[in-house]
């Protein structure tokens, strides 16, 4: 870049840049928790630190701003006072929000299993709080006071004051998970922006030999197709509604040894231990999908009679597989229940993800599978809820004289 260049007016895209991946991850964690998927503990932990970085990193950028940018701005251009002001109290009202959200997420980290819900309910609650402060702010600099800097701050001020306040105090590490953090998602000349900010040898080492260091924290706290390096799916779920009421569901869901009179590749379930229900108890099943059988042990991880169920499985030594499968019951309007079932992989080895991905295609896509379930599910617990019903009817009628 020349001196001429360095002479010119401010490019200010990066702000606009910075302020996109701050929206798009704010969003990512407020989608992950209210998926039908609620996060497990390993992805829950991830999204809480995930959080808790980017509240640090929105608090020194605002510092950097204060400190630094707007400062000049007001010398240059006093008729920008008023707007100047406005933005001030923008960050004065948004920092309350970062506390919170801060706060929240560590909640969210650090809750027992039974709080998880309403853990959950707080740290939704506090990204909505941040995005209604945070989101006009951020458009509100982006349209308004850019603009403003770009008029009175050349290129060559802009570069000194983000080497000053962004880079210098930044560890090459930090730097470079911070830049890929920007870059997730980018392409075009939005990717090009961000490229040019770093010389060509670091550059080549980050989005070469670090991206896959990203990639990886990524989707460990988004679970996003686009960060993974599976080629199975590791979430999903599915949702019906049912005339039977939740106690029905519940009975016929928590008798695990019915399991295979409505699953399409669990065939039989037997209890392990002497335990029968409740949190810690075990159980095996046994799947058959093609030519392909394999049993996993199953340790129930949420009882919550007439509403929550949650286990998890476990594939031993060799392949090191758990996935947690989770069935909640909700009053329908009118009358029933809303069923939903969902999975999530919590750990599996890359190399059984291609065996899986090879020899099971049936796991390629397991959604209408899984909705053909509950399906079945359903179709028992209103049988069965007719069934007692009909006894009820009969017993109260013989009594009538």
């Amino acid at each position: 870049m020349t001196d001429d260049d360095l002479d010119r007016p401010a490019d200010t895209a990066m702000m606009r840049l910075v302020h996109q991946a701050l929206r798009r991850d704010l969003d990512r964690a407020r989608a992950a928790i209210d998926g039908l998927v609620p996060p497990a503990d390993a992805q829950r932990g991830a999204i809480a630190a995930h959080l808790g970085w980017m509240m640090g990193f929105l608090h020194r950028h605002h510092e950097s701003e204060d400190e630094g940018l707007y400062p000049l701005v007001r010398r240059r251009d006093p008729a920008a006072a008023e707007l100047l002001d406005s933005i001030d109290a923008d960050h004065q009202r948004i920092a309350p929000a970062i506390a919170g959200l801060t706060e929240a997420a560590l909640a969210y980290a650090t809750v027992l299993p039974a709080g998880e819900g309403t853990a959950r309910a707080g740290l939704a609650q506090a990204l909505d709080q941040l995005a209604d402060v945070l989101y006009p702010h951020l458009r509100r600099e982006e349209d308004e006071m850019m603009p403003v800097v770009s008029a009175v701050v050349t290129q060559r001020e802009w570069r000194e004051w983000d080497q000053q306040y962004n880079i210098k105090p930044l560890r090459p590490l930090e730097l470079a998970d911070t830049g890929l953090w920007i870059l997730d998602g980018l392409d075009g000349a939005d990717r090009a922006t961000v490229a040019a900010q770093v010389p060509p040898v670091p550059r080549w080492i980050i989005t070469h030999l670090l991206a896959g260091r990203y990639r990886r924290a990524a989707y460990r706290r988004w679970r996003l197709t686009g960060h993974s390096t599976y080629k199975t799916p590791q979430h999903g779920g599915a949702e019906v509604v049912t005339t039977a009421p939740p106690e029905a569901v519940w009975a016929v869901l928590t008798d695990v040894t019915r399991v295979g009179e409505w699953s399409h590749e669990c065939r039989s379930v037997t209890w392990a231990g002497e335990k029968r229900g409740g949190v810690g108890a075990r159980f095996r099943g046994r799947n058959t999908s093609g030519r392909v059988r394999w049993s996993r042990a199953c340790t129930v991880v949420t009882w919550e009679p007439e509403r929550e169920l949650a286990y998890r499985t476990s594939g031993g030594v060799a392949f090191a597989d758990s996935t947690e499968w989770r069935f909640t019951l909700t009053p329908a309007d009118g009358g029933g229940t809303v069923i939903r079932q969902s999975y999530q992989v919590v750990s599996l080895r890359v190399w059984a993800d291609r065996v899986i991905w090879a020899l099971i295609p049936a796991h390629h896509d397991r959604l209408a599978a899984l909705q053909d379930d509950l399906g079945r599910l359903a179709a028992i617990a209103e049988i069965e809820a007719r069934a007692v019903t009909g006894s009820k009817a009969e017993g109260e009628s013989a009594l009538t004289p």
